[in-house]
C-alpha cells in the first residue's frame, strides 16, 4: 500500500538473548527502533511471539502509524524453522492483519544480507548461538552448525556458559581452594545475583530466560581466559577449535581453495579480539592471510530489506547508509 509515495518497512532481528526492531521508509531513513529480550522460536515459543508483537506495536506507536500502514515486515529469527513457533507468530500477525505482508527467515540469513551484501562471503556468527553460512556458486545457501543450543552446537556463548557451570558443578567442593574456579564462581554469582550455587542452578532451571542467563557467562569467561585463567582458557580453546572446524567444513563444501580468506563476523562473542585471535591461530596453517569484517548496521535492517525485496519495494543498503544516524547498530 502506498500513501503520498511513502512505504513503511519493519525489520526484526531476534536472537536467543536480545531482539531489535527497526522501522524504515523507502528512502532508507530510520523512523523508529525498539528492543526486547530474546525471541528464539524454539526456546521461547509463545513468549517469543508476544515479544515480537510488542516490538511491532512500539515501532508503529513511535512513528504514529497504524498496523495497516506497514507494507513489508521482515522477521529474522533464531529457531525460525520451529513450526510451532512460526505458527504462533503467524496467528498473532493474523490478528493484526499483518501476516500477508510478513516474511520469516533465520536470523543468520538476515545477518548475511547485511554482512555480505553482494551475496558472496562467509558469515561467522557467534553470540548466544553459533552458525557459519555462505552461498555457493549457484546461489544456494550452505550452512554449518546452527542446530540449536542443546543439539551439539559447540563453541557458542551458551555452550561456553554451560561448560563454565559444569566445571563448577563437578568441582564445587574445591572451588575455594582453586583460584581459577573461584574466579569463575565469582562471575557466575554476579550473573545470577545469587550467593548460593545450588539455589542459583535451581533458579536458572526454572527460568524462561535460562539460555540468556547461561550465555551471559561467555564474555566474562573469555576475559578470564585472556587474563590467564587456565580453566577458562581450556573452555575458550575448545570453543574456538569448534568454530574453526565449522569454517573449514564450510570452505570445503564451497570448494574454496585460496590461501587468503575474508570472514564476516556477527555476534557479541566473535567481536572479542582474544576469541577471534584464537580462531585465527586454529586456521593459520590452512589460511595464512585471514581478514575479518564487521558491519555497523544491525541485522534487523537485513530482515527488513529481504521483506521489502519480496514485496517489490525498492530500497537497499546504500539507502540505509545515507539515512540518519539511527542506522548505526
Amino acid at each position: 500500500m502506498i500513501r503520498n509515495n511513502e512505504y513503511f518497512i519493519i525489520g526484526i532481528d531476534g536472537g536467543a538473548s536480545n531482539t531489535r526492531g527497526i522501522l524504515i521508509n523507502e528512502k532508507g531513513e530510520t523512523l523508529a527502533t525498539a528492543f526486547d529480550k530474546g525471541t528464539n522460536l524454539a526456546v521461547y515459543g509463545e513468549t517469543a511471539a508476544e515479544r515480537i508483537i510488542n516490538i511491532i506495536s512500539a515501532l508503529c506507536q513511535s512513528s504514529k502509524i497504524s498496523f495497516d500502514h506497514v507494507d513489508a515486515l521482515g522477521l529474522g529469527l533464531a529457531g525460525a524453522s520451529n513450526e510451532d513457533g512460526r505458527d504462533q507468530v503467524f496467528r498473532k500477525l493474523d490478528a493484526l492483519n499483518l501476516s500477508k505482508r510478513a516474511l520469516i527467515t533465520n536470523d543468520a540469513e538476515a545477518a548475511y544480507e547485511i554482512n555480505c551484501p553482494e551475496g558472496v562471503g562467509i558469515l561467522v556468527t557467534v553470540g548466544t548461538g553459533v552458525i557459519c553460512l555462505s552461498r555457493n556458486s549457484n546461489g544456494k545457501t550452505v550452512r554449518v552448525a546452527g542446530l540449536g543450543h542443546d543439539e551439539g552446537d559447540l563453541g557458542s556463548g551458551y555452550w561456553m556458559g554451560k561448560q563454565a557451570i559444569l566445571n563448577l558443578a563437578l568441582n564445587e567442593s574445591s572451588v575455594m581452594d582453586d583460584k581459577y574456579l573461584e574466579q569463575i564462581m565469582n562471575i557466575f554469582i554476579q550473573a545470577t545475583n545469587e550467593d548460593d550455587f545450588q539455589i542459583a542452578l535451581q533458579n536458572i532451571q526454572g527460568s524462561k530466560d535460562a539460555v540468556q542467563i547461561i550465555a551471559r557467562l561467555a564474555e566474562p569467561l573469555i576475559q578470564l581466559a585472556e587474563e590467564g585463567n587456565n580453566v577458562a582458557i581450556s573452555v575458550v580453546q575448545e570453543a574456538t577449535h569448534a568454530v574453526a572446524n565449522y569454517i573449514t567444513t564450510l570452505t570445503e563444501e564451497l570448494n574454496y581453495s585460496k590461501k587468503n580468506i575474508v570472514l564476516a563476523g556477527n555476534g557479541s562473542v566473535i567481536r572479542n579480539d582474544y576469541f577471534r585471535g584464537s580462531i585465527n591461530d586454529e586456521l593459520r596453517f590452512q589460511f595464512p592471510d585471514i581478514k575479518w569484517t564487521f558491519s555497523s548496521i544491525s541485522a534487523a535492517y537485513g530482515a527488513g530489506l529481504m521483506a521489502a525485496r519480496l514485496y517489490d519495494i525498492d530500497v537497499g543498503i546504500s539507502d540505509i547508509l545515507r539515512g540518519d544516524t539511527l542506522a548505526a547498530a
